[in-house]
Protein backbone atom coordinates (compact mmCIF):
# COMPACT_ATOMS: atom_id res chain seq x y z
CA UNK A 1 0.00 0.00 0.00
CA UNK A 2 1.26 3.21 -0.72
CA UNK A 3 1.71 5.69 1.68
CA UNK A 4 3.32 9.44 2.07
CA UNK A 5 7.04 9.31 2.63
CA UNK A 6 6.69 11.21 6.18
CA UNK A 7 4.47 8.36 7.56
CA UNK A 8 6.40 5.47 8.81
CA UNK A 9 4.00 2.68 10.23
CA UNK A 10 7.35 1.08 12.19
CA UNK A 11 6.81 3.93 14.20
CA UNK A 12 2.69 3.26 14.09
CA UNK A 13 2.70 4.82 17.69
CA UNK A 14 3.73 8.18 16.25
CA UNK A 15 0.40 8.49 14.32
CA UNK A 16 -3.56 8.33 14.66
CA UNK A 17 -5.57 6.28 12.92
CA UNK A 18 -9.67 7.18 12.15
CA UNK A 19 -11.83 4.45 10.43
CA UNK A 20 -14.95 5.63 8.83
CA UNK A 21 -17.49 2.97 7.96
CA UNK A 22 -20.52 4.57 5.90
CA UNK A 23 -23.44 2.07 4.79
CA UNK A 24 -21.96 2.48 1.25
CA UNK A 25 -18.41 2.86 1.82
CA UNK A 26 -15.32 2.43 4.02
CA UNK A 27 -12.47 5.12 4.45
CA UNK A 28 -9.25 5.83 6.65
CA UNK A 29 -7.07 8.84 7.56
CA UNK A 30 -4.21 8.27 9.52
CA UNK A 31 -2.47 11.60 10.76
CA UNK A 32 0.32 12.60 13.36
CA UNK A 33 -0.85 14.63 16.51
CA UNK A 34 2.65 16.10 16.80
CA UNK A 35 3.16 17.24 12.88
CA UNK A 36 0.56 19.11 10.82
CA UNK A 37 2.24 18.09 7.79
CA UNK A 38 1.28 14.44 8.24
CA UNK A 39 -2.07 13.19 6.61
CA UNK A 40 -3.25 10.68 4.59
CA UNK A 41 -6.94 9.82 3.32
CA UNK A 42 -8.29 6.48 1.28
CA UNK A 43 -11.52 5.68 0.69
CA UNK A 44 -13.07 2.77 -1.21
CA UNK A 45 -16.72 1.96 -2.24
CA UNK A 46 -18.39 -0.77 -0.82
CA UNK A 47 -20.47 -3.38 -3.91
CA UNK A 48 -22.69 -5.79 -3.89
CA UNK A 49 -20.45 -8.94 -4.97
CA UNK A 50 -20.27 -9.62 -1.06
CA UNK A 51 -21.94 -8.78 2.18
CA UNK A 52 -20.90 -5.65 4.07
CA UNK A 53 -19.36 -7.84 6.83
CA UNK A 54 -17.33 -9.49 4.51
CA UNK A 55 -16.43 -6.45 2.62
CA UNK A 56 -15.11 -4.88 5.41
CA UNK A 57 -12.95 -8.11 6.16
CA UNK A 58 -11.12 -7.89 2.79
CA UNK A 59 -10.15 -3.91 3.19
CA UNK A 60 -8.97 -4.92 6.68
CA UNK A 61 -6.65 -8.05 5.47
CA UNK A 62 -6.02 -6.78 2.30
CA UNK A 63 -4.36 -3.26 3.47
CA UNK A 64 -2.61 -5.40 6.35
CA UNK A 65 -2.00 -2.23 8.47
CA UNK A 66 -5.01 -1.58 10.87
CA UNK A 67 -3.82 -4.42 13.89
CA UNK A 68 -0.78 -1.52 14.11
CA UNK A 69 -0.11 0.14 17.77
CA UNK A 70 -1.38 3.30 16.91
CA UNK A 71 -1.32 6.53 19.23
CA UNK A 72 -5.38 5.78 19.19
CA UNK A 73 -7.29 3.93 17.16
CA UNK A 74 -10.60 5.68 16.43
CA UNK A 75 -13.90 4.01 14.61
CA UNK A 76 -16.79 6.25 13.25
CA UNK A 77 -20.12 5.23 12.52
CA UNK A 78 -21.69 6.93 10.17
CA UNK A 79 -25.89 6.19 10.23
CA UNK A 80 -29.37 7.82 10.36
CA UNK A 81 -30.28 5.39 13.26
CA UNK A 82 -29.59 7.29 16.28
CA UNK A 83 -31.21 9.19 19.80
CA UNK A 84 -29.56 11.80 22.11
CA UNK A 85 -30.07 11.48 25.38
CA UNK A 86 -29.56 13.78 28.02
CA UNK A 87 -26.53 12.85 30.45
CA UNK A 88 -29.13 13.28 33.12
CA UNK A 89 -31.55 10.93 32.10
CA UNK A 90 -28.91 8.08 31.00
CA UNK A 91 -28.30 4.73 32.40
CA UNK A 92 -26.04 2.40 30.44
CA UNK A 93 -28.01 -0.46 31.95
CA UNK A 94 -31.09 0.88 29.72
CA UNK A 95 -29.41 1.75 26.23
CA UNK A 96 -31.48 -0.70 23.93
CA UNK A 97 -34.54 0.71 25.94
CA UNK A 98 -33.58 4.19 25.21
CA UNK A 99 -32.82 3.28 21.37
CA UNK A 100 -35.85 1.25 21.01
CA UNK A 101 -37.77 4.07 21.93
CA UNK A 102 -37.03 5.58 18.15
CA UNK A 103 -36.15 2.62 17.06
CA UNK A 104 -38.35 -0.26 17.44
CA UNK A 105 -36.67 -4.07 17.63
CA UNK A 106 -33.48 -2.63 16.29
CA UNK A 107 -30.37 -5.55 15.42
CA UNK A 108 -26.97 -5.10 16.62
CA UNK A 109 -25.41 -3.91 19.59
CA UNK A 110 -26.49 -0.92 21.07
CA UNK A 111 -23.29 1.48 21.88
CA UNK A 112 -23.38 4.98 23.35
CA UNK A 113 -21.10 7.65 22.92
CA UNK A 114 -20.59 10.62 25.37
CA UNK A 115 -20.66 14.04 23.71
CA UNK A 116 -17.52 16.35 24.38
CA UNK A 117 -18.80 18.60 26.26
CA UNK A 118 -20.69 15.55 28.50
CA UNK A 119 -24.28 17.36 27.97
CA UNK A 120 -25.80 13.98 26.27
CA UNK A 121 -25.37 10.87 25.01
CA UNK A 122 -25.92 9.49 21.39
CA UNK A 123 -26.76 6.14 21.32
CA UNK A 124 -27.05 4.58 17.94
CA UNK A 125 -26.26 0.09 17.11
CA UNK A 126 -24.02 -1.55 14.93
CA UNK A 127 -23.89 -4.55 13.19
CA UNK A 128 -22.85 -7.82 16.01
CA UNK A 129 -20.50 -9.40 13.83
CA UNK A 130 -18.61 -6.49 12.20
CA UNK A 131 -18.76 -4.66 15.77
CA UNK A 132 -16.94 -8.11 17.50
CA UNK A 133 -14.70 -8.12 13.74
CA UNK A 134 -13.60 -4.40 14.59
CA UNK A 135 -12.64 -4.98 18.39
CA UNK A 136 -10.41 -7.99 16.96
CA UNK A 137 -8.47 -7.08 14.24
CA UNK A 138 -8.04 -3.58 15.77
CA UNK A 139 -5.39 -2.48 18.47
CA UNK A 140 -7.69 -1.34 21.14
CA UNK A 141 -10.31 0.70 19.27
CA UNK A 142 -12.78 3.53 20.02
CA UNK A 143 -16.27 3.66 18.46
CA UNK A 144 -18.24 6.51 17.81
CA UNK A 145 -20.65 7.99 15.93
CA UNK A 146 -20.14 10.11 12.90
CA UNK A 147 -22.48 12.70 14.63
CA UNK A 148 -20.22 13.17 17.73
CA UNK A 149 -17.78 15.31 16.35
CA UNK A 150 -20.29 16.93 13.81
CA UNK A 151 -22.43 18.33 16.75
CA UNK A 152 -19.02 19.28 18.54
CA UNK A 153 -17.93 21.30 15.80
CA UNK A 154 -20.61 22.98 14.71
CA UNK A 155 -21.69 24.35 18.25
CA UNK A 156 -17.83 26.10 18.36
CA UNK A 157 -18.29 27.25 14.82
CA UNK A 158 -21.32 29.39 15.80
CA UNK A 159 -20.96 33.15 15.57
CA UNK A 160 -23.14 34.12 18.21
CA UNK A 161 -24.62 36.96 15.83
CA UNK A 162 -28.31 35.63 15.32
CA UNK A 163 -30.25 33.73 17.88
CA UNK A 164 -30.26 30.20 15.98
CA UNK A 165 -28.68 28.79 13.58
CA UNK A 166 -28.92 25.63 11.37
CA UNK A 167 -26.14 23.57 9.94
CA UNK A 168 -26.73 20.80 6.81
CA UNK A 169 -23.94 17.99 6.36
CA UNK A 170 -24.09 16.39 3.21
CA UNK A 171 -22.55 12.89 3.14
CA UNK A 172 -22.93 9.13 2.05
CA UNK A 173 -26.40 10.28 0.30
CA UNK A 174 -27.20 11.51 3.56
CA UNK A 175 -28.01 14.92 5.17
CA UNK A 176 -27.39 15.47 9.04
CA UNK A 177 -29.05 18.57 10.51
CA UNK A 178 -27.77 20.25 13.38
CA UNK A 179 -29.38 23.43 15.08
CA UNK A 180 -28.61 25.79 17.56
CA UNK A 181 -30.38 28.48 19.67
CA UNK A 182 -28.01 30.64 21.70
CA UNK A 183 -25.28 27.97 20.99
CA UNK A 184 -27.82 25.78 23.19
CA UNK A 185 -28.33 22.52 20.77
CA UNK A 186 -31.97 22.06 19.91
CA UNK A 187 -32.10 18.95 17.80
CA UNK A 188 -29.53 16.73 15.61
CA UNK A 189 -31.04 14.45 13.04
CA UNK A 190 -29.53 12.16 9.84
CA UNK A 191 -32.10 11.86 7.03
CA UNK A 192 -31.70 9.60 3.63
CA UNK A 193 -32.46 12.19 1.01
CA UNK A 194 -30.88 12.86 -2.08
CA UNK A 195 -33.60 15.33 -3.95
CA UNK A 196 -32.68 18.96 -3.93
CA UNK A 197 -36.45 20.11 -4.07
CA UNK A 198 -37.61 17.50 -0.99
CA UNK A 199 -34.48 18.30 0.84
CA UNK A 200 -35.49 22.08 0.67
CA UNK A 201 -38.97 21.53 1.45
CA UNK A 202 -37.92 19.73 4.78
CA UNK A 203 -35.55 22.23 5.97
CA UNK A 204 -37.86 24.99 5.32
CA UNK A 205 -40.03 22.52 7.46
CA UNK A 206 -37.41 22.38 10.24
CA UNK A 207 -37.29 26.40 10.27
CA UNK A 208 -40.96 26.32 10.34
CA UNK A 209 -41.44 24.14 13.26
CA UNK A 210 -38.45 25.41 15.65
CA UNK A 211 -39.31 28.98 14.86
CA UNK A 212 -36.33 30.13 12.58
CA UNK A 213 -36.59 33.83 11.68
CA UNK A 214 -35.68 33.54 7.91
CA UNK A 215 -34.30 36.97 7.50
CA UNK A 216 -32.04 37.00 10.74
CA UNK A 217 -31.11 33.35 11.80
CA UNK A 218 -28.34 31.53 9.81
CA UNK A 219 -28.53 28.50 7.65
CA UNK A 220 -24.38 26.97 7.57
CA UNK A 221 -23.72 24.11 4.76
CA UNK A 222 -20.76 21.52 4.59
CA UNK A 223 -19.87 18.52 2.95
CA UNK A 224 -20.70 17.34 -0.50
CA UNK A 225 -20.42 20.35 -3.00
CA UNK A 226 -22.65 19.54 -5.16
CA UNK A 227 -25.19 19.04 -3.31
CA UNK A 228 -24.35 22.51 -1.02
CA UNK A 229 -24.75 24.49 -4.24
CA UNK A 230 -28.30 22.96 -5.54
CA UNK A 231 -29.89 23.38 -1.89
CA UNK A 232 -28.31 26.65 -1.65
CA UNK A 233 -29.57 27.64 -5.03
CA UNK A 234 -33.03 26.53 -3.92
CA UNK A 235 -32.97 28.48 -1.08
CA UNK A 236 -31.27 31.40 -1.44
CA UNK A 237 -34.78 33.15 -2.56
CA UNK A 238 -36.78 32.27 1.52
CA UNK A 239 -33.48 32.09 3.69
CA UNK A 240 -31.53 35.39 3.80
CA UNK A 241 -28.55 34.36 5.39
CA UNK A 242 -26.83 31.09 3.88
CA UNK A 243 -22.86 30.07 4.48
CA UNK A 244 -20.74 27.71 3.65
CA UNK A 245 -19.21 25.90 6.64
CA UNK A 246 -14.89 25.28 6.33
CA UNK A 247 -13.41 23.49 9.75
CA UNK A 248 -9.93 24.65 10.80
CA UNK A 249 -8.25 21.09 11.51
CA UNK A 250 -4.59 21.14 13.07
CA UNK A 251 -3.92 18.99 10.41
CA UNK A 252 -2.50 20.46 6.96
CA UNK A 253 -4.42 19.58 4.20
CA UNK A 254 -5.03 20.41 0.80
CA UNK A 255 -8.14 22.45 -1.01
CA UNK A 256 -8.57 19.23 -2.82
CA UNK A 257 -8.74 17.20 0.48
CA UNK A 258 -10.67 19.89 2.09
CA UNK A 259 -13.58 18.48 -0.49
CA UNK A 260 -12.76 14.83 -0.73
CA UNK A 261 -12.85 14.47 3.24
CA UNK A 262 -15.75 13.93 4.82
CA UNK A 263 -16.62 16.83 7.41
CA UNK A 264 -16.91 14.57 10.34
CA UNK A 265 -13.50 13.43 9.45
CA UNK A 266 -12.16 16.61 9.45
CA UNK A 267 -13.90 17.68 12.47
CA UNK A 268 -11.48 14.66 14.10
CA UNK A 269 -8.59 16.72 13.03
CA UNK A 270 -9.82 19.46 15.12
CA UNK A 271 -9.68 18.73 18.24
Amino acid sequence: MFLPENIDLANSENYNLSIRLAPNGFSFCINSPNDPSVFYFQETSIGTKLSYLESIKKFVFDLGIFSNNFNKSSVFVVSKNYTLVPDQFFDQNLTRELFNFNFHAAEGIILDDISLNHEFHIVYNIDEEVHSFLLRHLSYPTLHHHSTLLIYAFENLGRGCSEKECFIDFHDEYMTVVCFANNKLLTANTFAETNTFNISYFVMGIWNKLGFDQNTDKLYLSGNIESQNKVEGELKGMIRNIESVELSPITTLTEEQKQKVPTDLIATLCV
